[in-house]
């Protein structure tokens, strides 16, 4: 399962355009794989910098760092593809600007609940060799609010009909 709705967040580099942003955007996922879920946020990087030429280029970062009730919370970051093999298949989300790199943030079901209760008021990345870089809501949008509560409701009915059966 996936949700429609997106946060997107950005930060600008306005010695090299006013105007250029770099983006990255978050939607969690729900695997199901025989019966066991997992749970993940997508984080697509994207850019409308021209990297390479007038910007240097950036490293794919390891960890997704949120700050939620002001608990820091830090999330290692992986290939989307070792997580959801595509096979040529379209990707998980479309972005108003193409990706760069697709990765995933293994998450419980509990923290998705935390980051669609509090709006996230910034979320930094963390390469290997300890850059980081920090970015800002660039649009007003309300979160995942009714796929986290359709997630919930079935995580309870599953645990309900286990406890029935027993």
């Amino acid at each position: 399962s996936r949700d429609a709705a997106q946060l997107v967040f950005a930060r600008t580099e306005s010695r090299y355009s006013r105007s250029a942003r770099d983006y990255l955007y978050l939607r969690p996922v729900e695997t199901n794989r025989q019966g066991i879920r997992d749970y993940y946020l997508w984080v697509g990087i994207a850019t409308t910098l021209d990297r390479g030429f007038i910007a240097p280029t950036v490293e794919i970062p390891h960890m997704l760092y949120l700050n939620v009730h002001g608990e820091p919370i830090e999330l290692p970051l992986r290939p989307w593809s070792e997580v959801l093999r595509a096979d040529g298949a379209e990707p998980v989300y479309q972005t108003a600007v193409d990706t760069d790199s697709a990765l995933a943030a293994r998450v419980t079901l509990q923290q998705l609940e935390l980051f669609a209760a509090e709006p996230l008021a910034s979320l930094s990345t963390a390469t290997a060799d300890g850059n980081t870089r920090e970015y800002f809501p660039w649009e007003d949008r309300q979160g995942w609010g009714d796929f986290i509560a359709a997630l919930s409701s079935r995580a309870v009915a599953q645990a309900t009909s286990r406890a029935v059966s027993r």
